[in-house]
C-alpha cells in the first residue's frame, strides 16, 4: 500500500517474492530464443492488489467510487479495484536486453543488479476497474482515481524517539508543522484555516519588528564594496532581509516541553519512551485527520495502517490504546458536528498478545509460515478468523475470547502450545519439559522452541479444538482420565438415581471428562456419548492424535498391564514408587490413589518443580512432550477446516 500510494516509496527488486524474482531470468531466455514480445511481456513477474468494496445503492452520491463501477447489474452492491505493478511493453529492450561483461565472475549477479537499476523506469502503476458480475470486462483508469478513491497513511514501527547519540530528538513538535500545512489548505475547515491564518499573521508582524532594527544592524556586517566600485549607476542597493517561514519555525524551532510548577520545562526527550510514542502516534492520527478533512474531495474510506504499537508501551496501555482507538477517532469527529463522522479503519501489525487481546475475532487475521511450496523460499499464508471461525458457536466464540483475554493469547504467536487441566501441571510444565529435553536430540529440544501453556481446565479444553486446527498449532492436550462410578442413591423426593463417584480406573463405568468424550467423539453432539476407561486404555497413539493436535491422559506405567492411575498425583506415585515408598504388588494402584489425596496440589507442584531433582515424569506425559518436540505433521496430513457459506457477495467483500 505504501509503495502504490502518492508519495510513497517506489518498488524495488526485493520487494518481489524470491520465487517471482527467478522470472526476469526466464523472460530474457524466452526473449533470446524469439519469443514474441506480449508472450515475453506476460512471463515477467508483477505485485498486485485487489480491493473489493460494498456500497449503499441508496446513497444519494458515491463519490470517487463511481469511477470503479463499470458493472449493469442493477442488484450488484460491488466494485473492485485492481491495482498492479507492471511492466511496461516498450521497456522489455532496456529491461531485459542485457550482456553481462565477458569478465564478471557472477552473470546472474550482474544481470539482477543491472534489473534493480532499471526496474523504476521499466515498471508502472497501472490502475483497473473489474466487472464484479463479467470478470472479462474491466476499465483503465489511472493513479488519481485511485488517490481519490482511497486515503492511506502509516505509522511506522521505528518512529525514531530514541535520541542517543543524536542529541534530544523533538519529534513530537515537528509535527506541528504538518499540522499547519494542512491547516491552511484552502479546502481545509474554516475553524483550522482561522487558525493558520492567526499564525502567519504572528509571524509577518515579528517579520516586520526584525526588518526594522535587526536588518539595519545587519547590514554593516556586508561588506563595502563601493572601493571596488559597487553599486555602479546601473545597479541597485544591496539590503538584507530577514523572512520567517511558518512551517519552518514550527518544524525546526518549536519544541513540545512538559511543563513544571516551578518554570522548569522538561523537553520533550526527557519523558519516557513509551509516552512520547504515545502522544506521537496520536498526533499522527490527529494530522491524518486534518489531511483527510482538507481533501475538496473526500475518499470513500481512509486506511491507517499502524505498524506494531507495542513499541515502548507496557502491556495495559497497549490495550488501553486498541481499546480507545475508536473512540479517539469519534472524538477527531466531534470537532466537525457539521460534517459527516470520519470513515476511517485501521490495520494493525503486532506481535503483541495484549494488543490482539483487544480484537474480535473476526477482525483477526493471522499470518502462519507454512511449508513451502517451492523449495528454498518461503511462504505465508494468510487466515482470516471470520471465515476460519464462522463454523463455531457464538456461545463457544465467545467464551474463547473471554478466556484469552483474561489469561493470554500466547496462541497466536508460539511454536507449539500444551493445555493442561490444572494449576498442578501448569507449574511443572517448565520441569516436565527440561526431563524431556534430558532424552531428545538438540534439533528437538523444546527449550530451543516458543513453547506456550494454558491451563484450560477439562470441562472448557475441547472448546479449543476448532482454534487451534484453524491456527495448525501443534499442541498436545494434557488431562485426566477422571475415571467415575455409578452408585444409586435416592433423592429427597425418594426418586431413585444414580450419582457417579471417583474410582479406580479398573472400577470405572465411564470418564467425567468433556475434553476426552469430545475427542473421540463421531457425532459432534454437544452431549458426546460416554467411553469406559477400559476402552482409554486401549486407544492406539493414532487414535489420540488428530491433525496438530495429540491428547495424552492417564495409562499404564508398565505396558500390559492395568495399574493405572485416574489424576496426575497417583500417576506421579506410580511413576516414582521408590521415593514414596510404595510397595510394587497388586493393590499399587489403589495405594497410590490413597497417597494422592494426602497430597496438596499446589505443594507437590512447587516440591517436584523446585526441591526435587531426580525424578521421573508419568508415562503419558513423557510420550506427549516426546511427540510435541518433534516437527508438526506436514499440511497434507491435517484436518481441513471447511469455510462457511457465504450469503452473498456483499458479505465476501465486507470480509
Amino acid at each position: 500500500f505504501r509503495c502504490f500510494g502518492s508519495g510513497g516509496s517506489s518498488f524495488r527488486l526485493q520487494d518481489f517474492s524470491a520465487a517471482d524474482r527467478t522470472k526476469f531470468a526466464a523472460a530474457r531466455k524466452a526473449r533470446l530464443a524469439g519469443a514474441a514480445p506480449q508472450d515475453v511481456l506476460a512471463m515477467l513477474p508483477t505485485i498486485a492488489i485487489t480491493i473489493t468494496m460494498s456500497y449503499d445503492k441508496a446513497a444519494p452520491d458515491i463519490g470517487p467510487m463511481s469511477s470503479f463501477m463499470i458493472d449493469l447489474d442493477a442488484n450488484s452492491d460491488i466494485a473492485i479495484a485492481h491495482v498492479i505493478y507492471a511492466p511496461r511493453l516498450s521497456a522489455l529492450s532496456s529491461l531485459l536486453d542485457f550482456e553481462a561483461d565477458a569478465e564478471a565472475s557472477e552473470p546472474k549477479v550482474e544481470f539482477y543488479r543491472h534489473i534493480k537499476e532499471i526496474l523504476g523506469s521499466a515498471y508502472e502503476i497501472e490502475v483497473w476497474a473489474l466487472d464484479p458480475t463479467t470478470p472479462s470486462n474491466r476499465r483503465r483508469l489511472n493513479v488519481n482515481h485511485l488517490n481519490a478513491l482511497m486515503k492511506w497513511d502509516l505509522v511506522r514501527a521505528q518512529r525514531t524517539l530514541d535520541h542517543s547519540g543524536h542529541g534530544d530528538a523533538d519529534v513530537i513538535g515537528s509535527l506541528l508543522g504538518n499540522l499547519y500545512k494542512t491547516a491552511k489548505a484552502p479546502t481545509a475547515a474554516v475553524a483550522d484555516q482561522l487558525l493558520a491564518a492567526q499564525l502567519k499573521s504572528s509571524v509577518e508582524g515579528i517579520e516586520r519588528g526584525v526588518q526594522e532594527d535587526f536588518d539595519a544592524v545587519l547590514a554593516g556586517l556586508l561588506p563595502a564594496m563601493d572601493v571596488l566600485g559597487f553599486p555602479g549607476p546601473n545597479d541597485t542597493t544591496l539590503r538584507p532581509e530577514t523572512v520567517l517561514n511558518v512551517e519552518a519555525l514550527l518544524n525546526d524551532h518549536t519544541k513540545v516541553v512538559y511543563a513544571s510548577n516551578d518554570g522548569v520545562h522538561l523537553p520533550e526527550g526527557y519523558n519516557g519512551l513509551g509516552t512520547r510514542n504515545l502522544i506521537y502516534m496520536l498526533l499522527q492520527l490527529q494530522s491524518f485527520h486534518k489531511e483527510y478533512r482538507a481533501r475538496e474531495t473526500r475518499p470513500n474510506t481512509h486506511l491507517i495502517f499502524i505498524e506494531e504499537p507495542e513499541a515502548h508501551l507496557h502491556p495495559q496501555m497497549q490495550e488501553v490504546f486498541i481499546a480507545q482507538l475508536q473512540k479517539a477517532v469519534a472524538k477527531l469527529s466531534e470537532g466537525y458536528p457539521d460534517e459527516p463522522a470520519w470513515k476511517v479503519q485501521f490495520v494493525i501489525t503486532t506481535h503483541s498478545p495484549h494488543v490482539a487481546n483487544a480484537a474480535t475475532f473476526e477482525a483477526v487475521r493471522y499470518f502462519l509460515n507454512a511449508d513451502p511450496v517451492v523449495a528454498g523460499t518461503r511462504e505465508t499464508k494468510v487466515k482470516d478468523f471470520k471465515k476460519g471461525m464462522a463454523t463455531i458457536p457464538d456461545p463457544d466464540k465467545d467464551f474463547l475470547h473471554q478466556y484469552m483475554t483474561l489469561t493470554k493469547c500466547d496462541l497466536y504467536f508460539a511454536d507449539k502450545a500444551i493445555m493442561v487441566e490444572g494449576t498442578t501441571e501448569r507449574i511443572l510444565v517448565p520441569k516436565l519439559c527440561d526431563l524431556a529435553d534430558l532424552k531428545l536430540p538438540i534439533e528437538y529440544k523444546l527449550a530451543r522452541q516458543y513453547v506456550t501453556t494454558m491451563e484450560v481446565g477439562g470441562a472448557y479444553a475441547h472448546l479449543f479444538y476448532p482454534l487451534i486446527d484453524f491456527l495448525e498449532l501443534k499442541t498436545l492436550v494434557i488431562t485426566d482420565i477422571d475415571s467415575v462410578i455409578g452408585v444409586a442413591v435416592k433423592t429427597k423426593t425418594g426418586k431413585d438415581t444414580t450419582k457417579y463417584k471417583k474410582c479406580l480406573v479398573v472400577d470405572g463405568e465411564r470418564t467425567s471428562n468433556s475434553a476426552i468424550r469430545h475427542w473421540f467423539d463421531t457425532t459432534s453432539s454437544p452431549n458426546p456419548p460416554h467411553i469406559k476407561p477400559s476402552d482409554l486404555l486401549a486407544k492406539t497413539d493414532e487414535e489420540k492424535t488428530s491433525g496438530v493436535r495429540r491428547l495424552a491422559y492417564q495409562i499404564p506405567e508398565v505396558k500390559g498391564t492395568d495399574v493405572c492411575a485416574r489424576s496426575f498425583e497417583d500417576a506421579l506415585v506410580l511413576a516414582n514408587p521408590k521415593r514414596f515408598e510404595l510397595e510394587e504388588d497388586e493393590s499399587m494402584a489403589s495405594d497410590a490413589w490413597e497417597m494422592a489425596k494426602d497430597m496438596g496440589k499446589a505443594d507437590t507442584a512447587l516440591q517436584f518443580a523446585i526441591r526435587e531433582k531426580d525424578w521421573v515424569a508419568p508415562r503419558y506425559i513423557r510420550e506427549g512432550l516426546a511427540w510435541l518436540a518433534e516437527p508438526p505433521p506436514p499440511p497434507s496430513e491435517l484436518p481441513p477446516v471447511q469455510p462457511p457459506d457465504t450469503d452473498s457477495k456483499a458479505s465476501e467483500a465486507a470480509s
